[in-house]
């Protein structure tokens, strides 16, 4: 399976994207620890995203993805820089996975270098100087801080290169022949396999300087070679990767229109993988386990050598007349033996036969620790998860797939408003005191609908204060976000957390107080979600509904856990205060009494 992008697939995609040369920057964002958004203005496509994950993955876009962004001051400094800027030239560094993008504002000019290997980093330079690195650094060639001039690494061309410099690389290379055109030649690994398959040569074995010549041509010719961007599978009909290249030597499937596209489908065509968590009973038995293999294989060994001694006894008592050490070493039938002088050929059989019962022994007693004390808890299969920007917050997906977002406590109530309500977004309240303040973001500019308002509302009333309360139902009310403001009326103040809302307020009145709780898929991955039940028709599996009642909370918490294998912390979380009564269940069973 291809884990990332390779050299020369990064120089084809940079050479695709210089028709982007000219478009000006919207935004800068950074929504995970190690992916940048750049989304973008085009005479010819319009707004566009790159995606750009520092992992090892890079594709243009035209899905609507979020550039919001939780990750501190490096992404100000950038959008200060950047923003309304336009894209001067995109270049791909030393042939190398990094790229570079120059950007102008009037007179200033700046570039962001991304660098897509090791922990990936992206840093902004002046000309040739640091203003700003998004993780400092520091190798023996290079420091990535401020202030410091940027040096890219040292490496490899592997399309600038001439014949002699390929023959002095790989002349160099400690690597096998695979290895050493993959790493120092920068080649990336399926083109060295399609070398090594096309030129019938052995991937692991040592260079042979009589073939550098031939494997040159290939190099050039394979480079060459491109193909409709392909994805190619295995024997089992699973993606394995994604080329340009004409790999004849993989299976291919779906063909694309463009390099972009066929990198995206594959990226998202990749399974999470599942992270085994292993207690420590676990590892304790598996280290006892181990210990009673070596203990039986040590009482073979002096069996052995035991048995050695009584079959060759003449020849041992001879070694110990002649010898006048405490200690000899001989050489018996494959085995080299320590003999002790003091004792006859028979004691020294016997002492190993000895040693050999006493590692029986040791075996045999760790096994009886380990059927004493089984382990107590099961290995637990841990899905890898995605966090999402929103997960910060309460959130809900709506039933038309509307992101909703909604504050814990004041603080979060006036980050929820103060940075993610924008135009064409809505805002949603509880007509009671504690309610989170709801922001529904807009798709693509079209605002939400009444019913996914509608749903907001619920949301915020079942999070107030009504829910402890055991309210059956109450008000809430919805507007757009041009008529939620900050700025209080002459003469008052407001609290944090607390906004004026000026003009008409749309009411729903009289909602039940309720809250489902269920599976729902988000991009392709599984996630716990709490909101209306509206928000789990038709789109989950297994949900459960409830209102305001008598189970303590802590009991459904447990309940709730067990049921979805979740984290007890992660449906905490979910959780308004108060009590519960289990009222619908859709796919799961449990019981709260």
């Amino acid at each position: 399976m291809k884990k990332s992008l390779t050299s020369p697939d990064i120089r084809e995609l940079v050479s695709d994207w210089q028709s982007l040369v000219g478009s000006r920057v919207d935004q800068f964002g950074r929504p995970e620890s190690n992916k940048i958004i750049l989304k973008l203005r085009n005479k010819e496509k319009g707004t566009i995203r790159l995606i750009l994950d520092l992992n090892g993955w890079a594709y243009l876009t035209k899905e609507s993805i979020t550039t919001e962004s939780n990750q501190g001051v490096f992404v100000n400094q950038v959008r200060q820089k950047i923003k309304k800027s336009r894209l001067e030239a995109i270049t791909q560094l030393n042939g190398d996975r990094v790229i570079a993008f120059d950007f102008a504002r009037k007179d200033e000019k700046i570039k962001l270098i991304l660098e897509f290997f090791h922990k990936g980093n992206a840093i902004l330079c002046n000309g040739n100087q640091i203003e700003r690195v998004m993780r400092q650094q520091k190798f023996r060639h290079r420091k990535l801080c401020p202030n410091e001039i940027y040096v890219f690494p040292p490496g490899f061309n592997p399309f600038t290169s001439n014949l002699e410099e390929y023959r002095e690389r790989l002349q160099n290379s400690e690597r096998s022949l695979g290895a050493g055109l993959t790493m120092d030649c920068n080649l990336g690994g399926e083109i060295a396999s399609l070398i090594c398959h096309n030129l019938a040569l052995d991937s692991k074995s040592d260079v042979l300087e009589s073939k550098i010549d031939l494997i040159y041509s290939e190099i050039e010719r394979i480079l060459r070679d491109k193909n409709e961007p392909t994805i190619y599978v295995d024997e089992n009909n699973e993606n394995i990767t994604v080329s340009l290249f004409n790999l004849t030597n993989l299976t291919p499937s779906a063909k694309f229109t463009s390099f972009d596209n066929a990198i995206e489908v594959f990226v998202k065509s990749v399974k999470k993988p599942e992270v085994v968590v292993k207690d420590k009973e676990d590892i304790r038995i598996s280290r006892q386990k181990e210990a009673i293999k070596k203990y039986f294989q040590e009482a073979q060994k002096f069996r052995e050598i035991g048995n050695s001694i009584f079959e060759n006894i003449e020849s041992v008592e001879k070694f110990i007349s002649n010898e006048e050490d405490d200690e000899i070493t001989i050489n018996l039938e494959g085995h080299k033996i320590k003999i002790l002088i003091s004792k006859s050929a028979q004691a020294n059989g016997s002492m190993y036969f000895d040693k050999a019962k006493e590692c029986e022994r040791k075996a045999e007693r760790t096994e009886q620790i380990i059927k004493e004390k089984p382990k107590k808890i099961l290995q637990k299969k841990i899905r890898a998860k995605k966090v999402e920007w929103f997960e910060k917050y309460r959130w809900f997906i709506t039933s038309e797939g509307d992101i909703a977002l909604g504050g814990k406590d004041a603080t979060t109530n006036e980050q929820v408003v103060k940075k993610y309500l924008k135009n064409n977004d809505r805002y949603a309240h509880a007509d009671i005191h504690g309610a989170p303040s709801v922001v529904v973001k807009s798709r693509q500019g079209v605002p939400p609908s009444e019913n996914a308002m509608k749903q907001a509302s619920s949301f915020s009333l079942a999070y107030s204060k009504a829910w402890g309360a055991r309210v059956a139902s109450g008000h809430s009310f919805w507007v757009d976000n041009d008529k939620v403001s900050k700025t209080p009326n002459t003469g008052e103040f407001l609290a944090k957390g607390a906004f004026i809302i000026r003009g008409k307020r749309n009411w729903n009145k009289n909602l039940e107080v309720n809250l489902s709780i269920g599976i729902i898929e988000y991009e392709g991955i599984e996630k716990l979600m709490g909101g209306p039940v509206e928000s789990f028709q038709d789109k989950s599996k297994k949900y459960l509904t409830f209102k305001p009642g008598f189970v303590d909370r802590k009991i459904v918490s447990r309940k709730l856990a067990k049921a979805f294998d979740e984290d007890l912390a992660t449906v905490e979380r979910l959780l308004p205060n108060g009590g519960f009564e289990l009222i619908d269940s859709y796919g799961i069973e449990i019981k709260l009494e």
